[in-house]
């Protein structure tokens, strides 16, 4: 009887263990089950805007004359900056538009040398005098930059496009120095020895400017919204400085672009 008992209740015991088990073992499968792909691998933003900075390295190619002596400058160079903002969009995983809009500044020193009679102070004679003609010619655009982009390996990029824009500053300093260190100078500034200086707007500047610009560029990631993007670009003049037909601006464009993604 203590045995019949006994066996009366492991039996549902028994049945109720085995029926259990494998949903048991059906819950832990479940848990363990990897989430959809689209958790771990989100599509990349398809839009991204940010400021853009740098440095310009320009060149002037050609000549012009300046009103202030009369006298032709030719094939100066120098240092601007750009400042402006980009917006740019995804076409594809290989292709991607955006549009710059800045402004670059196109400044360029000349400098050569001279020689010309001067006299001498209280001694009454005449000595061949060598001095140093200067300008300082200070352009500045607002441009519009649209370029299209080639991603052909993974951060790594090239681009190319046109840019337009007006011209917002178009001056000049001119100043003529003494350079000869044979003799004091007593007229005008003895400590720059500036014998003469002239400011003013360069006469005939041409209003508009175009050029084609193309270069390469690369994608940091930052954060998971934020790239900074470093480029250099070249930009090949399509139109003059002013109405002089060979005096035109060239330029190698240093620029970072901080991108965040939308």
């Amino acid at each position: 009887m203590k045995l019949s008992r006994l066996f009366l209740i492991a039996a549902p015991l028994l049945l109720l263990c085995g029926t259990a088990a494998p949903v048991h073992a059906q819950f832990r499968s479940g848990m363990q089950a990897a989430p959809p792909p689209s958790v771990l691998h989100p599509a990349p933003s398809q839009w991204w805007i940010g400021p853009l900075a740098g440095a310009n390295l320009n060149s002037h190619t050609g000549d012009f004359v300046t009103d202030f002596c009369d006298c032709g400058f030719e094939d100066g160079s120098g240092t601007g900056m750009s400042l402006g903002l980009e917006i740019g969009h995804y076409l594809s995983s290989t292709f991607a538009i955006a549009l710059k809009a800045m402004y670059s500044d196109l400044r360029a020193d000349y400098s050569y040398q001279i020689r010309e009679d001067a006299e001498v102070l209280g001694e009454g004679l005449v000595e061949d005098v060598l001095f140093e003609r200067r300008n300082t010619v200070v352009l500045g655009y607002f441009m519009i930059h649209p370029v299209l982009q080639l991603h052909p390996i993974r951060g790594l990029y090239v681009f190319a496009g046109p840019a337009l824009g007006v011209s917002t500053t178009a001056t000049q300093e001119y100043t003529k120095v003494v350079t000869d260190e044979r003799f004091d100078f007593e007229l005008g500034d003895s400590e720059t020895r500036i014998v003469s200086r002239d400011t003013g707007d360069l006469p005939r500047a041409e209003s508009l400017r175009a050029d084609l610009r193309f270069g390469v560029g690369a994608n940091l990631r930052l954060s998971r919204s934020i790239l900074f993007a470093p480029e250099v670009s070249y930009a090949y003049p399509l139109t003059t400085i002013s109405d002089d037909d060979d005096w035109s601006a060239e330029a190698i464009h240093l620029i970072g672009v901080f991108k965040f993604e939308i």
